[in-house]
């Protein structure tokens, strides 16, 4: 089977890289944060000492990492994954990074003689731990069947959308979709708690109505209603409040490239930067619900 280099071992890297690893993958894996090694070490992954250490014999390299800037990083660097594969590794980033710094990626694996393949998700932790992600793939057609196979342990629809690109757009208009739902679950909450309103029983009424989203369901805002959400264990990320903002941000700046006005995504974008900057950043986003009452 192929040798599986992963770099990006946090909360959504770690328990995907497990799956690999109980499909019969051996893993070699990286990552900045000593904790996250420990962990992922722990879980069966086999610790490089950097990354081109993590690269230099594996036919598949993964990634999940915060930012476009940090996947170009670890990507085009002296040391990064590029210069460091071999010819022909297929390159999967998993991470949200916008459409400009895909196509940039694609443009200098192919220069590197690597395969880039733009492999955006959707959700969340939850997804990551059970291996029911969505994948948005965007590269050559040619390599798109393979891509499929390598995500197959790691979720349940893998979607091919086109070349370079397609699959981030992609994810940024499903994240500007998720962003808004979350923003205005958080407001409804807080209008809700203040109404007095007992947030259990209109989870209840919500969810078998016109209020009912994906959101709401699995994240719920209100404290003790959902027992898996974040807002239930101190709004312990989850999806941190900065990640939001940064997807809001992406949808913004794609929408004002080809003239497209997104009201609510700026809206939501400086409500979510707004409690980012005032101490919420690394909560789950949800936590939005605190700064919106007045608690944070």
């Amino acid at each position: 089977m192929p040798t599986i280099a992963w770099i990006g071992l946090g909360l959504m890297g770690n328990p995907m890289s497990k799956h690999l690893i109980k499909a019969g993958y051996t893993v070699r894996g990286f990552d900045i944060d000593p904790g996250a090694c420990e962990r992922a070490a722990g879980d069966g992954v086999e610790m490089a000492s950097g990354i081109a250490d993590a690269v230099a014999d594996a036919d598949v390299v993964y990634s999940m990492l915060p930012s476009g800037s940090d996947v170009h990083e670890v990507m085009t660097g002296s040391n990064g994954v590029f210069a460091n594969a071999r010819p022909g590794t297929m390159v999967i980033d998993c991470s949200t990074i916008g459409i400009d710094y895909a196509r940039k990626l694609h443009e200098a694996a192919s220069s590197t003689g690597v395969v880039f393949v733009e492999a955006p998700v959707s959700g969340g932790t939850e997804g990551a731990r059970d291996g029911t992600l969505t994948f948005m793939i965007g590269c050559e057609k040619r390599h798109a069947g393979k891509a499929k196979e390598m995500l197959q342990p790691l979720g349940d629809y893998i979607a091919y959308v086109g070349g370079a690109g397609t699959g981030q757009a992609a994810k940024v208009v499903n994240n500007l979709i998720m962003g808004v739902c979350v923003t205005v679950n958080c407001e409804a909450t807080a209008l809700g708690q203040r109404l007095g309103l007992d947030m259990k029983e209109f989870f209840e009424i919500a969810t078998r109505s016109s209020a009912d989203n994906w959101s709401f369901r699995l994240w719920n805002p209100a404290p003790n209603v959902v027992p898996d959400a974040p807002s239930s264990h101190d709004y312990k990320a989850g999806f941190k409040t900065w990640l939001l903002a940064k997807d809001l941000q992406l949808a913004v700046e794609a929408a004002r490239e080809v003239g497209v006005v997104l009201e609510t995504a700026k809206t939501a974008h400086k409500l979510m930067t707004s409690h980012a900057d005032s101490g919420g950043a690394d909560m789950d986003a949800t936590s939005l619900v605190l700064h919106l009452s007045g608690k944070k």
